[in-house]
């Protein structure tokens, strides 16, 4: 909210001096439009969102990486 504060209040700057702002919504139609974090699908089903992977996770997408890199003839290393 406060960002999109700092963007409003510029764009009314930039216009007040004469200049051509960029498109920025009034903080009442910024609020209207994003309900964060309700609007996040995982918010509306009640779910916490997707953990970071662990260290096998991690290991497995780099195991899967080499030999998908492997497949297409390279190792991917410059």
């Amino acid at each position: 909210m406060q960002t999109h504060d700092c963007l409003y209040q510029f764009s009314l700057s930039l216009h007040s001096q004469g200049f051509l702002p960029f498109p920025c919504p009034t903080p009442d139609q910024f609020k209207a439009e994003v309900a964060w974090p309700g609007d996040w699908p995982e918010a509306q089903a009640r779910e916490a969102p997707a953990e970071a992977p662990d260290d096998a996770d991690e290991a497995r997408m780099d195991e899967e990486m080499t030999d998908l890199l492997n497949f297409l003839g390279g190792s991917g290393a410059t």
